[in-house]
């Protein structure tokens, strides 16, 4: 007879609780630069620490249990324990800084483990309670409305990714501004060029083969070598006056621009022509039958039933753009990737975070956002 009822869910508190067992918390360095000493969750929570161990305790016996509200209890149990491990760290914080202005805390490799875990459990577990959605809501507003509030009144300031977020303010903020551009007119020009081709790919066979080749061949060509086939091009239309007045150049947002619409062309291009496929022949041959023009059925019949599947790719090639738009700032594009690149180059773990923390989670919303939008098109065109 097997007892573990749900091995998912043993695997990942096992993992977490082992993480705050036995894998480093945080670690409090004198300065930016110094090693640093490192404390279990135990060690740097105390009482509290004893307390988010049990919640992880708790986790790992449900899995030998099987009822009704399982899923709604360790959705609530996961969401409390991201509250309580933020509030735990941001409350002892304090008695490890002791107000220097030098002193630097960073979460260690045991603080992700448990997010990561945290995370999965989250994810999986939301849509085992849609029937409950009023708990998913309070649950995902608590985690939200925590990290928010200890923001805001400065609980996080001791962290040594805050204190960086803080000296780079203005740049970080112009850094986002840079890294959305660069990705919505990416994606925007991939829409242009990729949905007539992949049109185009369908509508002419003998072109098919050509087209989608050619797509996937320019996927295949490493950033960096792309960034090294446009700089000689792009550097000669520097000395052309408008081009130079724009700011077109074989460094700067120029390059990443073109590599990264490139880059969304494959996906974009893809699911157009699966969407066009999709179409069900018998419906084309109503409509011609029906003596509708070939414009007609494209524009009422095709292209409609054919979107479903084009927006997926438009919402594939946003999330590749989003993490593709970091390697901008390794031409002097701009970008999140800036502080990614400045933070390999100073050996500072922090400084990569403040890139990549917002790629994430934007990246989260984006996806979520654009599910939600595929979701209900795709309701209101079939149903």
């Amino acid at each position: 007879m097997n007892i573990i009822k749900d091995k998912t869910l043993l695997l990942l508190s096992s993992i977490g609780a082992a993480a705050f067992v036995f894998i480093d918390l945080v670690i409090v360095k004198p300065n930016r630069i110094s090693q640093g000493a490192s404390y279990s969750s135990l060690e740097f929570l105390g009482v509290l620490g004893a307390i988010i161990l049990i919640l992880w305790l708790v986790l790992m016996a449900l899995s030998l249990h099987e009822g009704k509200n399982k899923s709604s209890i360790i959705f609530i149990l996961a969401s409390v324990l991201v509250v309580s491990i933020f509030w735990g760290l941001q409350a002892k914080a304090g008695e490890f800084i002791d107000g220097s202005a030098t002193v630097r805390l960073s979460p260690s490799s045991g603080f992700y483990i448990q997010m990561f875990c945290i995370y999965m459990l989250l994810s999986k577990y939301t849509q085992q309670i849609q029937e409950y959605k009023f708990i998913k809501v309070i649950g995902i507003l608590a985690i939200l409305g925590s990290l928010l509030y200890f923001m805001l009144t400065g609980a996080f300031d001791d962290f040594s990714l805050m204190k960086e977020y803080h000296i780079k303010k203005l740049q970080f903020y112009n850094n986002i501004k840079i890294h959305g551009m660069l990705t919505f007119a990416s994606v925007i020009t991939g829409v242009i060029v990729a949905v007539p081709l992949g049109f185009l790919a369908y509508s002419k066979k003998k072109y098919e083969d050509k087209i989608m080749v050619s797509l996937s061949i320019i996927e295949t060509i490493p950033s960096l070598s792309l960034f090294g086939i446009l700089l000689v091009p792009l550097s000669g239309l520097n000395k052309l006056s408008f081009f130079k007045a724009i700011g077109v150049s074989g460094i700067g947002w120029a390059p990443a621009y073109i590599a990264l619409a490139l880059y969304t062309l494959l996906p974009i291009g893809r699911n157009t022509l699966s969407g066009f496929y999709s179409v069900d022949k018998n419906t084309i041959e109503a409509a011609q039958g029906m003596g509708m023009s070939r414009l007609q059925i494209l524009t009422r019949i095709e292209l409609p039933l054919a979107f479903p599947v084009i927006f997926t790719g438009i919402r594939i090639a946003f999330i590749q753009t989003i993490g593709g738009a970091v390697l901008a700032g390794l031409v002097g594009g701009g970008g999140l990737g800036t502080f990614v690149f400045l933070g390999l180059g100073e050996a500072s773990p922090d400084l990569i975070l403040l890139g990549v923390i917002p790629i994430v989670f934007f990246t989260l919303l984006l996806d979520y956002i654009l599910k939600a939008f595929e979701k209900n098109i795709r309701r209101i065109i079939y149903d």
